[in-house]
């Protein structure tokens, strides 16, 4: 949370601003400490003034609710400090005889059901086209917007940009995947992971924006600017 809201501020975006609107390519939930805050910050704005994309960690929350059960990736990815945030545990742990009290309290969570209903696959901005991972490739000539989006939403963009699947005249802004990767071994600059010299600014180039800074590693949020009237970015 702390993160994300210094980030936008730098950018210059003003939470009551009618004229900004806010656009996230997902995963919002899990690895902080400040699930609630982040949902109320997101659910205060209003539905014209954001567009929220579906990530792969809300795909892993909503699947560990509907199971009610804890498996070890829950852990590791993040899911089950949400879910002891959602149901009102500041630990990280509750007692086993608890934990399907606390699935029916975190399902039923109001921010989070306000949350989940603004969610969509993709969005069309302009020339910009926002995901979480990247496009579905085509198939049986059924175009991408047809795919399979909880697949894609876990491929690394910056990959699959590489080995050629683009969009002619659009850019896809992506998240999901870390930046350092693409600016590590498509632009060979930094390292991938270490701590001194890995990148986790902006990744750009010729349709693709990539924007995931493995903020639970790096610390910092990144942030694209659209004008809005021109849909250029800064």
């Amino acid at each position: 949370y702390d993160e994300m809201v210094e980030a936008l501020t730098s950018a210059g975006f003003k939470y009551n601003n009618p004229e900004h609107i806010l656009i996230s390519c997902g995963d919002l939930l899990d690895r902080g400490d400040k699930t609630i805050e982040v949902l109320k910050y997101i659910n205060g704005l209003p539905l014209d003034r954001k567009i929220l994309v579906r990530g792969n960690h809300e795909d892993l929350l909503e699947e560990c609710l509907s199971r009610k059960e804890f498996y070890q990736h829950d852990l590791q990815n993040g899911t089950l400090k949400t879910v002891m945030h959602l149901c009102g545990h500041n630990e990280r742990w509750c007692f086993e005889n608890e934990y399907h009290e606390c699935f029916a309290e975190a399902k039923n969570n109001k921010l989070l059901q306000d949350y989940l209903a603004c969610l969509r696959d993709y969005a069309e901005v302009g020339k910009y086209i926002f995901v979480h991972g990247w496009i579905p490739p085509k198939s049986r000539n059924k175009s991408w917007r047809l795919g399979n989006w909880h697949k894609a939403r876990w491929v690394n963009g910056m990959r699959e940009w590489a080995c050629g699947l683009k969009i002619r005249g659009k850019t896809i802004v992506c998240g999901h995947f870390h930046t350092s990767w693409g600016h590590y071994y498509l632009n060979h600059n930094g390292s991938e992971w270490d701590r001194r010299t890995a990148i986790f600014s902006i990744f750009e180039d010729k349709g693709i924006i990539a924007l995931d800074a493995a903020t639970a590693f790096s610390h910092r949020v990144n942030c694209l600017v659209i004008d809005g009237e021109n849909h250029n970015a800064k």
